[in-house]
């Protein structure tokens, strides 16, 4: 996407955060909550008080602070900034995968990631 203007870029280049990180866990929440409950403690409290759609508008507002740090590493001369993007947006994308596997846990099998692993307890 050489010559495109840099809101685009982002956008082609965020693809996968918004289908995992966003979309993804997102609507997985959403059905894992009638399984569970949520176990981030700032999620939890927000959503109690003002339902689950609060869960999205942070998604949305952690896009904007994504797109800010995009802008920032792209305006600096570092020879760096195309592997610090990929590696920043591949992290983001890989946290998106393992909380819809997570939910997708609880969904199916009534308990999450890390109760699986034998990380916390049942």
């Amino acid at each position: 996407m050489a010559g495109s203007d840099p809101f685009t870029q982002f956008l082609g280049d965020i693809k996968h955060i918004v289908l995992f990180y966003v979309l993804g866990d997102f609507i997985t929440t959403y059905h894992a909550l009638d399984y569970g409950f949520e176990e981030n403690p700032f999620l939890a409290i927000l959503m109690d008080e003002f339902g689950i759609w609060s869960m999205l508008i942070m998604k949305v507002v952690f896009i904007g602070i994504i797109y800010w740090y995009y802008l920032t590493i792209m305006s600096t001369g570092s020879a760096w900034k195309n592997y610090i993007w990929l590696a920043s947006r591949s992290a983001v994308s890989l946290l998106g995968i393992f909380l819809v596997v997570n939910n997708l846990l609880v969904i199916f099998s009534k308990c999450s990631l890390i109760q699986f692993l034998g990380i916390t307890s049942y």
